[in-house]
């Protein structure tokens, strides 16, 4: 059974993604708001506006971008992006990201 485990997860890391991740790049979650607009907004659109940050392009043409926006508190929120093959933004998803610290 843990061969068997060990072989899908080796089999989805290696289908998951064909692009090395890069550092993401913070920017202010209002201009992510403004600048990224679900069914409309292109890769060129988000690329000329904010800049390259960490992204993920998968076998199927999707493509999954993350920038990182300061959030309250000292914590670090993330805005991940997620275009179709036709490189429309199809989806977006934020969220807080809390660190501890040590």
């Amino acid at each position: 059974m843990k061969w068997l485990s060990l072989i899908i997860l080796t089999t989805l890391a290696a289908c998951s993604g064909t692009r090395a991740l890069q550092a993401s790049k913070t920017v202010p979650y209002a201009t992510l708001e403004q600048t990224v607009q679900p069914g409309s907004s292109t890769r060129e659109q988000v690329r000329t506006a904010l800049g390259d940050s960490t992204s993920i392009r998968f076998d199927s043409g999707n493509e999954v971008w993350m920038y990182n926006y300061p959030a309250a508190a000292g914590a670090q929120g993330e805005y991940v992006i997620l275009f179709g093959g036709d490189g429309v933004v199809q989806k977006v998803r934020s969220g807080e990201v809390y660190r501890v610290k040590r």
